[in-house]
């Protein structure tokens, strides 16, 4: 399963995301919800079919504005859900006016498109989206039923064929067979399409649904914080330590073993894959990962690319050393940290990371690096930086200090993350010493 990175958040990656829904009616109500649910959750959801004034462009806007201040760098997901499955009626001109809407008032980073609203809208919706920067969930919902695998299948194909980003499908069970008919689509799925899915089994029944989806495919789940917007959901709070619960229980090592040395610093050049490598580990490990980017645009309230901006590297390197500072102080519980790429940069940082942990250096040809990360615009030393040789010079003025932080040094290249993850825990547990 492929991921994909919004605001930061990695969707894909590691435990499922949890998405808090906001289903209050009146617009101070829902930017009221929303601030709250704000901290619990990793995204939020606009449920758009419950607002009052929803077929006011002005009250929507004004409300989208509102709730963009009030989620903060928390990502936001716009949704109406239509009569047809689960929600308010609205004919198909207004639900794609509203969704272009959306789209165009820049406050959005996902939207819900739902794909049986008719083909030809749908993918004029989806291609607006795309044009604005926005990720699209393209979503099928049976309140009734759940289908045949064949059925199932078919429809996650279809909205990957139709450019969503994001492939959900949400179906009803009549007993405990149409779960796991539901799960083994999903997990058939995840190694076929090469993008996120959500899927989930509503209703009591289908609760297991909502918890396993690291270990079948599903890379975002939803908790309530107010009423709930689908059968069966669970509260965030529970829900959150559910997830974190599982993911060290079915950890390779095991929820009681735990690794020598502190915390494991993942370290190297932008694109040699340290946030993959990072869940990986986790996955195998059971460790809870900081990802230090995600964390200060989430604190700052702000993009990397912002903060560069309006207050300099130079304020973002002190945010940067402060985070360290946090992470390595007197703290019980190990992590794996996946740093910024210049995080070596600062002998401070490094003195940090080698007394609390053990500094693991990823490399990368300048060509892999190009072929994975040219041309994002997220990454401001990537600025006017258009080729392999710019990237090779950038890369060659940090080598001394990354190989000088580093406890091991493990090559990237032609591996995929489970091969390097595995890789790195020989290493940690001395079977074998790279540098």
């Amino acid at each position: 399963m492929n991921y994909i990175t919004v605001r930061g958040v990695a969707i894909g990656l590691g435990i499922p995301k949890i998405c808090v829904p906001v289903t209050e009616t009146s617009g101070k109500d829902i930017v009221k919800q929303a601030g709250a649910a704000a901290p619990k959750a990793d995204l939020i959801e606009w449920r758009a079919d419950a607002f009052e004034d929803v077929f006011s462009k002005a009250s929507v806007n004004h409300v989208l504005k509102e709730l963009r201040t009030a989620v903060g760098q928390r990502p936001l997901l716009f949704t109406f859900r239509t009569e047809a499955e689960g929600g308010a009626k609205i004919d198909v001109d207004d639900y794609i006016a509203l969704g272009e809407a959306a789209v165009e008032s820049g406050c959005v980073d996902l939207i819900d498109v739902e794909m049986d609203r008719g083909e030809k809208a749908v993918l004029r919706l989806i291609d607006k989206a795309h044009e604005r920067g926005v990720f699209v969930v393209g979503s099928y919902h049976d309140f009734s039923k759940t289908p045949s695998e064949e059925e199932m299948f078919s429809r996650l194909e279809t909205a990957a064929k139709g450019g969503a980003d994001i492939l959900k499908l949400a179906v009803m069970p009549e007993d405990m067979n149409d779960v796991l008919r539901l799960l083994s689509v999903t997990y058939k799925a995840s190694g076929v399409f090469e993008k996120p899915l959500i899927t989930m089994s509503m209703g009591a029944m289908g609760s297991i649904s909502r918890v396993c989806g690291e270990y079948f495919g599903s890379a975002v789940t939803f908790g309530q914080s107010g009423a709930a917007s689908a059968p069966g959901q669970f509260k965030a709070a529970p829900l959150y330590h559910a997830l974190g619960f599982l993911h060290r229980q079915a950890s390779e090592i095991g929820p009681d073993t735990k690794l020598a040395g502190g915390h494991i610093f993942l370290t190297g050049f932008m694109g040699t894959g340290k946030t993959s490598v990072a869940y990986a580990l986790s996955k195998k490990t059971g460790l809870p990962v900081i990802e230090m980017d995600e964390t200060i645009v989430r604190r700052e309230g702000r993009s990397i690319p912002e903060i560069f901006e309006k207050d300099g590297e130079k304020y973002f390197r002190r945010v940067e050393t402060d985070l360290l500072r946090e992470i390595s102080g007197d703290r019980k519980e190990t992590f794996i940290v996946s740093c910024g790429g210049g995080a070596v940069l600062s002998e401070e940082n490094v003195g940090m990371m080698k007394k609390k942990g053990r500094v693991i250096l990823l490399t990368a040809d300048p060509e892999t690096v190009f072929s994975r990360i040219g041309g994002d615009t997220g990454r401001p030393n990537l600025k006017n930086r258009n080729t392999v040789e710019d990237m090779a010079a950038l890369m060659a003025q940090r080598e001394a200090k990354y190989r000088a932080a580093a406890d091991h040094i493990i090559e990237t290249d032609h591996k995929d993350v489970d091969q390097i993850a595995s890789e790195i825990l020989q290493v940690l547990s001395g079977q074998e010493a790279l540098c």
